[in-house]
């Protein structure tokens, strides 16, 4: 008869041989200031995006989430957390320059996960106990960085979490009215 398993954060954590990922990941509150439909492309919203960058420019993303988002008003003055430090990549030829993280669940719902009342945009999502210093776009396409991340972060009891242990600003946690897988 063995020892009771440990529970909680330090579960999650004990599960994973690998040191986290999450922590070397910029993801940022947004907020949407403008979408419009991708003109190419009848899965794709193209949206500018608030993140805090320097200067005051919204970045421009490309996000498949047309099947859950029926109009442009529905994503306008919507806040998100936003993955800042990808490589910019072309989604049916359209720049993109981050990802909005959202939650899926069971039934096929996508839902954005959501920062808490308060947060100001640009303000970086944290995981207490893991984070440092972003790595750079081309580090984290070259090890996988937000893919090593995305199988472990899951939206729980309608808490955006990391290994068990919530993402969060200086306001709160970050929630989701969706259950389920984030990436």
């Amino acid at each position: 008869e063995g020892a009771a398993a440990p529970s909680g954060a330090a579960a999650a954590a004990a599960a994973s041989d690998e040191p986290p990922t999450f922590g070397k990941l910029d993801i940022r509150v947004g907020k949407i200031v403008e979408a419009w439909e991708h003109p190419d492309s009848e899965k794709l919203w193209v949206e500018k995006i608030d993140v805090g960058d320097e200067g005051g420019e919204p970045r421009q993303i490309a996000s498949g989430l047309r099947a859950h988002y029926a109009t442009a008003a529905d994503l306008e003055g919507r806040e998100g957390i936003v993955v800042c430090n990808l490589k910019e990549a072309k989604l049916g030829g359209v720049p993109s320059n981050g990802m909005v993280l959202c939650a899926s669940g069971d039934d096929g719902t996508v839902a954005f996960v959501e920062p808490p009342a308060g947060a100001a945009p640009g303000e970086r999502i944290v995981v207490e106990g893991i984070m440092e210093d972003p790595a750079s776009p081309n580090k984290v396409k070259k090890k996988k960085l937000m893919e090593k991340s995305a199988e472990e972060l899951r939206a729980v009891d309608n808490v955006a979490c990391y290994r068990g242990v919530p993402l969060s600003t200086s306001a709160g946690p970050c929630t989701s009215p969706v259950n389920g897988p984030i990436n």
